[in-house]
C-alpha cells in the first residue's frame, strides 16, 4: 500500500469502538504522557506493527485526553503512534476521554504492564507510579517511599490490589518498587540480566554514594555481587562502615575465594603446595548436604569432619583440599595487603604518630601470632 493510500484510509466521520466514539487525530496533535516509563523500541515487534498498520490500519484505537494548552496527551497508544509514523500515516484513531492525572496513570500502567518485553526498570517505575496514584485517590498519600499504607476497599492495601491486577505476588511488587531507589546504572545491570532482582533490592538500601562505589567496583573488577554479598554491604551501610575497602573486600575477596574452590587448577602453578603435584587438581568442593559418605549419611560438613578416620576417605576435607584452600587464602591475603601500597595510602604513612605506628605493629604481630598458632595446631603440638 502506498503512503498516499495510508494517509487517506481513515474515514472522516466518527465511528464506534466498544461503545465509545473514535475520532482520527493528526499525529502532530498527539503528545507523549509525561514521564511515561515504557520505552518505544525499534525492534522486530515494532516492525511487525508497522507492517500491520500499512496493511490494515490501526485496528485498536489509542486512548487520549485533552491537553490544557492544546492537542492531546496519549494515555494508551505510544507504540501505535510511532508505528503509524513509520508507516507513513498522518492520523491515529483514538478515543478521547476526560480524566484526571491519577486515573490516566492507572490506565497507562494497566494498558502496558502485561507486555512480555517490559524491562525490570520499566516495570518498577510503572508499578511505583500506579501505587502513588492509587494512594492519592484513596486519600491517604504515602509519607515514606515504598511504605505500605492506604487501604482502599475490602480491607486490602494498595500494594495488594496492584499485585492482584498485575498478576504478581505482593512481595514481587514490593521488590520491583524498591528498584526505583536504585541508581540508573545499577538498574541497567538488572535490565541486562547481569544483576539479580533480589540482589538489586538489597543494594537499593545503600546510600547513593555507596551505590556509586559498588557500581564502580563492579565495573573495575568485572565481578557481580551475590545476594549474600549484597546483604553484607547493606548491614555495613546501616552501621556506617561501608566504604571502598569493605566493598572491595566483600566483592572481590569472596568471589576469588569461591573461584579458587570451584577451579583450583586455575591457580598459578608457582603457588602449588608441595604435597600437590604440579598440574594436578585438588579434590572437588564437597557435595551439598545431606550426602552419603560410604555407608553413612551426614547432615553437615562438621559432622563428617568429626567422623574422619583417615586421609583417604572421600569426605568434606582432604589434605590436598585443605592445602588448596589455604593457598587460596594466602593469595587473597597478598592481594588484599597490597591494596595498602596505593599512592593515597602512602601519603598518610608519614603522618602516623608514634602511638599509631605502635598500634599498627601490634596488629601485624597479631597476624604473625595467629599464623604461628595455626601451624602449631596443624602439627599437633
Amino acid at each position: 500500500m502506498s503512503e498516499s493510500n495510508i494517509k487517506q484510509q481513515h474515514p472522516p466521520s466518527i465511528r464506534q469502538f466498544q461503545g465509545e466514539a473514535v475520532v482520527y487525530i493528526p499525529l502532530s496533535e498527539l503528545h507523549p504522557f509525561p514521564n511515561q516509563p515504557f520505552k518505544v523500541r525499534e525492534d522486530s515487534a515494532m516492525q511487525e506493527t508497522v507492517e500491520s498498520v500499512r496493511a490494515y490500519g490501526v485496528l485498536t484505537p489509542a486512548i487520549v485526553r485533552p491537553r490544557e494548552n492544546g492537542g492531546y496527551e496519549i494515555v494508551s497508544g505510544h507504540r501505535r503512534k510511532h508505528a503509524s509514523e513509520l508507516a507513513g500515516a498522518d492520523a491515529l484513531p483514538a478515543i478521547v476521554r476526560e480524566m484526571d492525572d491519577d486515573t490516566a496513570i492507572i490506565l497507562l500502567v494497566d494498558s502496558n504492564i502485561q507486555r512480555e518485553e517490559i524491562l525490570p526498570s520499566e516495570r518498577a517505575q510503572a508499578l511505583k507510579m500506579k501505587l502513588d496514584a492509587i494512594r492519592r485517590k484513596s486519600g491517604r498519600p504515602s509519607k515514606e517511599k515504598g511504605a505500605q499504607v492506604g487501604h482502599l476497599f475490602n480491607g486490602k492495601k494498595s500494594v495488594e490490589i496492584i499485585a492482584e491486577q498485575a498478576g504478581e505476588s505482593k512481595t514481587q511488587v514490593q521488590r520491583y518498587i524498591r528498584l526505583t531507589e536504585l541508581s540508573p546504572s545499577l538498574q541497567q545491570k538488572v535490565d541486562e540480566g547481569a544483576l539479580a532482582l533480589t540482589t538489586a533490592v538489597e543494594l537499593s538500601y545503600l546510600m547513593p554514594d555507596e551505590q556509586m562505589r559498588v557500581d564502580e567496583a563492579i565495573e573495575r573488577e568485572q565481578a557481580i555481587p551475590s545476594l549474600s554479598q549484597a546483604q553484607k554491604m547493606k548491614k555495613l551501610s546501616q552501621a556506617g562502615e561501608l566504604n571502598e575497602n569493605t566493598i572491595r573486600s566483600i566483592l572481590i575477596g569472596e568471589n576469588r575465594h569461591s573461584a579458587a574452590l570451584a577451579n583450583p587448577a586455575a591457580q598459578p602453578k608457582a603457588d602449588t603446595p608441595p604435597h600437590i603435584e604440579a598440574g594436578s587438581s585438588p579434590s572437588a568442593p564437597p557435595p551439598s548436604v545431606p550426602y552419603d559418605l560410604g555407608d553413612k549419611q551426614y547432615a553437615s560438613f562438621a559432622e563428617s569432619i568429626a567422623d574422619l578416620k583417615n586421609n583417604d576417605k572421600d569426605c568434606s576435607c582432604t589434605p590436598d583440599q585443605f592445602l588448596a584452600e589455604f593457598t587460596g587464602f594466602v593469595n587473597k591475603f597478598h592481594k588484599e595487603i597490597n591494596w595498602f601500597h596505593l599512592d593515597y595510602y602512602e601519603i598518610v604513612f608519614p603522618a602516623l604518630s608514634p602511638a599509631q605506628l605502635d598500634y599498627l605493629r601490634q596488629q601485624m604481630d597479631a597476624i604473625r601470632t595467629a599464623v604461628d598458632k595455626l601451624y602449631e595446631h596443624v602439627k599437633g603440638t
